[in-house]
């Protein structure tokens, strides 16, 4: 574990054994662990944590490999899809365009503002992230926070300018921003995705989406 994660184990070593094995045992293949689902309100079903909450680091996460900008894409298309968790969606145009396409990005564009905000630049998306921070802070800082905050969900190829990324993580107070970084992430945990997926996998299943699956579900679940 790392150190900023650390912490003490009380109960017999044969306690712990056993939860551990439950923790990291896997069932079937993408089979979900039912210790990591929770319940949803509706009608009794099962409600499956954001695929973005699963990869998250308190200093951002890095994805490598051939299966990267299908996962990309799937917690992009699930985070402006889904009915709950996420206040809004930041991204690059030129990272749209990459994981979508450029005719898609612009439906997208048009129909999930304003869940979603597209900058034309890195920087840009850094200053508007930069006053975002402020914002959430004054708020946490005037009101009682409440434990179901919606996050923030970031997409970034940082490339050289890690570090201003970096710092940019570091300014929102803990917990209210999921950034998810294409390329080798130094600050945190780098992810070598494979074509099917994550391995290990997260707490469900996962159907890694075409750029044409992706935009059609995005229009499919249009408002």
């Amino acid at each position: 574990m790392s150190k900023d994660s650390r912490c003490t184990f009380r109960p017999a070593l044969r306690t712990i054994r056993t939860r551990l094995r439950d923790l990291f045992t896997p069932g079937p293949l993408g089979e979900p662990s039912p210790q990591r689902m929770c319940t949803d309100g509706r009608a009794g079903g099962a409600k499956r944590e954001l695929l973005a909450q699963s990869f998250r680091h308190p200093h951002g996460t890095g994805f490598i490999g051939p299966g990267a900008n299908p996962l990309l894409r799937t917690m992009l298309t699930e985070a402006l899809t889904s009915e709950a968790g996420v206040a809004q969606v930041i991204t690059t145009r030129a990272d749209l365009d990459r994981l979508l396409s450029p005719l898609s990005a612009e439906t997208v564009i048009e129909s999930r503002t304003p869940r979603l905000h597209v900058t034309e630049s890195l920087e840009d998306a850094i200053e508007h992230l930069e006053r975002e921070a402020d914002m959430t802070t004054l708020v946490d800082a005037t009101t009682e926070v409440s434990t179901d905050a919606l996050a923030v969900v970031w997409f970034a190829t940082p490339g050289s300018d890690a570090d201003v990324v970096h710092e940019t993580v570091q300014r929102w107070p803990a917990g209210s921003l999921i950034a998810l970084m294409a390329g080798l992430w130094p600050y945190g945990p780098t992810h070598v995705i494979e074509e099917t997926g994550p391995r290990p996998l997260p707490s469900q299943p996962i159907l890694l989406l075409s750029a044409e699956q992706a935009a059609s579900r995005l229009s499919d679940n249009s408002s």
